[in-house]
């Protein structure tokens, strides 16, 4: 399965990277469909039912995640308890999360890549020039266009869909795409992102969880009773850090107290003296 989602992003990845390559414009002809000259804005931006709609889509990535960061954070706390969810789920789960949305996507890409988003450019009332998604630029300085972290996030959602059992297992990662791409739509309509932002996001995102999938879910190579184990060990040694980090504050705070008394003394002898 892994194998087949990880060929299909590259071939996907290869054939849309070329697409909007040669005809950049396709970013700007569909982002026009959804704004409005007149009142030189994208409506949809500003209407309540839509924002509530993608406030609520946003939780939905955190709240899939929560669970395997409770049994991890159970763990590092009673290191000697059994976790909760297999440890091999924890970590595939945790990893994927930050290293697709959180490290590629928000931290590497839309910091770094400089592509302004739709309603920062001249076509639509802004003041920076377009950037084709491949071109790195110094249009934008900061949360830029390309790619969209909102549509990495939710394509993350990939990653619970593939733990489900075998019969659902495709229905639920279909459904986890279309969630994906229709948040990402959302970011289209806003006038926040260009489509090649989202399927980018998209392809990125899914292409790291399946290829984390194959590293740590793989039957050959899951081991989840020596993964807790280094899990248990590591927790153990952050307790030794804390309880060393925290006894060694105690002991300056202790003798800056002596110090203080000290002078306290000295300087209540020489008062004495006057």
């Amino acid at each position: 399965m892994t194998r087949g989602w990880l060929l299909a992003s590259a071939a996907l990845g290869l054939v849309l990277g070329a697409i909007f390559a040669v005809y950049p414009l396709i970013d700007l002809e569909v982002a026009g469909l959804f704004f409005n000259d007149q009142a030189a804005k994208f409506p949809a931006s500003t209407t309540y039912e839509w924002n509530l709609v993608r406030q609520v889509a946003n939780w939905i990535p955190f709240l899939l995640v929560a669970p395997a960061l409770f049994a991890l954070l159970r763990k590092i706390v009673f290191p000697g308890s059994k976790m909760l969810i297999a440890p091999s789920v924890v970590v595939f789960l945790i990893a994927s999360f930050i290293i697709g949305p959180g490290l590629t996507s928000n931290l590497l890409l839309k910091e770094n890549w400089g592509r302004p988003r739709p309603n920062h450019v001249h076509q639509f009332a802004g003041t920076a020039d377009f950037q084709p998604w491949w071109r790195p630029s110094s249009e934008c300085k900061r949360n830029c266009s390309f790619v969209s972290g909102e549509a990495s996030q939710a394509f993350w959602v990939v990653a619970p869909a593939s733990l489900a059992p075998p019969q659902v297992r495709a229905t639920a990662m279909g459904a986890a795409v279309v969630f994906g791409a229709a948040v990402g739509t959302m970011r289209v309509i806003f006038g926040r992102h260009f489509i090649s932002d989202i399927i980018f996001a998209g392809i990125i995102t899914i292409a790291i969880v399946m290829g984390l999938y194959r590293l740590l879910l793989d039957p050959v190579r899951r081991n989840d009773a020596r993964l807790e184990k280094a899990i248990e060990r590591t927790s153990i040694a952050l307790h030794r850090g804390t309880a060393a980090l925290l006894a060694g504050a105690g002991t300056a705070l202790a003798h800056a107290g002596g110090t203080l008394r000290h002078t306290g003394q000295h300087l209540h002898k020489r008062i004495a003296c006057l």
